[in-house]
């Protein structure tokens, strides 16, 4: 069995499997517009016919998006000998739409073509239609035998082939896999190498060629991975593995935020440093949820809480590989002053009339900014004293209970307040 492919990069990009081998080859500049990559893939049950007329082989025709689903795609088939196209031998239709089945049954005898017989035809399939204007034919190629010839065989050529990583948890999605076919042997105990070549079908639409090379499967599944070995007389084998992909081992999510007591209005700093990719990943996204209905993203920000309350943050990382993880929450408790407190003493503690009080609020703290204003109310009716010093003095005139209060503001624009209660009376 054959299977021709090629990738829609842009519109439609190009790779083709020809004779024994698989051949690559890039795709032209497109004249169309760019939409997502889609992929031409071309099975055929038969790739050698006998010219008897009646030999057919049944080509499976489709179209596959980027994550694997079937695409509906109008194409034009012909075929091809030499490149040109010639009615050498019938196709069932000229005009499908994928997915389709078309059938291409061999001519009568080895008739000539431009003076020679041809010994192969090219079926390609071209997309139509505006979007894939000056697009190139994907194609596939039969061999056509005349009745009676024998084809080369050789019963000691066998295919093997390793894939590694070996451990099957280590083969997943995005992650490079290395195959090698250096184990296939064309005679008894002795090894191919050079002298075969190697044709490689990954199973997801995709091929390659090469005694060794590498994949890498960007979805998950189990995909048959078959290698076609061809020695130097033209005797083919094929060996197949099933390999199935895993989703791949999910980074780990982890921040800090700062500072411990967070104010309205006042920033608080996330930092996602602590998460880590997996192995061989990075990551590519740090997206935040700060549990107030709004959301961020970056590795480092900051956000501002409008209201007080205890607000549970969650980060979500995505590494290049499309494989995500949540944070355990954390909760912010937001205050109306956050890290900003107030203190408030004064001496002596049992003042009489007259006496010079001693009033002090160097205790007040501001954690992230620094303390501007300090507004002292003595609570006996005299005028309220603004200064940028902690410390001041007043003096009762007369006996009673009277509560002073300080507040102090920071350069964040952050109040805190303090109240202190002040027995003046005439004996201590």
């Amino acid at each position: 069995m054959r299977t021709s492919f090629a990738t829609l990069f842009g519109v439609i990009g190009v790779a083709l499997l020809a004779g024994c081998t698989v051949k690559s080859a890039e795709a032209p500049s497109l004249a169309g517009p760019s939409t997502l990559a889609i992929s031409i893939t071309m099975t055929a049950d038969k790739d050698i016919l006998t010219q008897n007329g009646l030999d057919e082989a049944a080509i499976t025709v489709q179209a596959l998006g980027p994550n694997g689903e079937s695409r509906n795609v109008n194409l034009r088939a012909q075929i091809l000998v030499d490149r040109v196209p010639q009615d050498y031998g019938t196709l069932s239709t000229k005009s499908l739409t994928t997915p389709s089945v078309i059938r291409y049954r061999a001519p009568a005898a080895a008739t000539t073509v431009g003076g020679q017989v041809a010994q192969s035809v090219t079926i390609a399939v071209t997309p139509v239609g505006s979007d894939f204007q000056g697009e190139v034919s994907r194609t596939i190629q039969i061999s056509l035998v005349p009745p009676g010839i024998i084809l080369p065989t050789n019963p000691n050529l066998v295919p093997a082939f390793t894939i590694t990583p070996t451990t099957a948890t280590e083969r997943q999605a995005f992650a490079t896999l290395s195959f090698d076919a250096s184990a296939t042997t064309n005679a008894v105990g002795s090894r191919c190498n050079d002298a075969c070549t190697y044709s490689w079908n990954f199973g997801d639409g995709t091929t390659g060629t090469g005694m060794t090379t590498t994949h890498v499967y960007r979805t998950v599944g189990t995909f048959q991975v078959a290698l076609t070995v061809t020695d130097s007389r033209g005797a083919q084998m094929t060996s197949i593995q099933t390999i199935t992909v895993l989703p791949s081992t999910p980074p780990t999510a982890g921040f800090q935020f700062s500072p411990a007591s967070v104010g309205v209005n006042q920033d608080a700093f996330f930092n996602a440093s602590e998460s880590r990719p997996a192995a061989g990943r990075t990551i590519a996204r740090y997206d935040w949820n700060f549990g107030d209905g709004t959301t961020g993203s970056g590795a480092i920000v900051s956000h501002r809480y409008s209201s007080p309350g205890n607000f549970a943050v969650i980060l979500t990382v995505t590494d290049d590989a499309g494989s995500a993880a949540q944070s355990t929450p954390k909760t912010v408790e937001v205050t109306p002053t956050g890290g900003l407190t107030a203190d408030l003493t004064f001496l002596p503690t049992a003042p009489r009339p007259g006496q010079t009080v001693s009033f002090n609020a160097s205790n007040s703290k501001s954690d992230t900014s620094t303390i501007v204003s300090y507004k002292f109310n003595y609570g006996d009716g005299s005028p309220e004293e603004v200064s940028t010093s902690p410390t001041q003095t007043h003096v009762y005139a007369a006996v009673g209970d009277y509560v002073a209060t300080v507040v102090v503001t920071d350069a964040l624009g952050r109040t805190a307040t303090k109240q202190a209660s002040v027995k003046v009376a005439v004996t201590p």
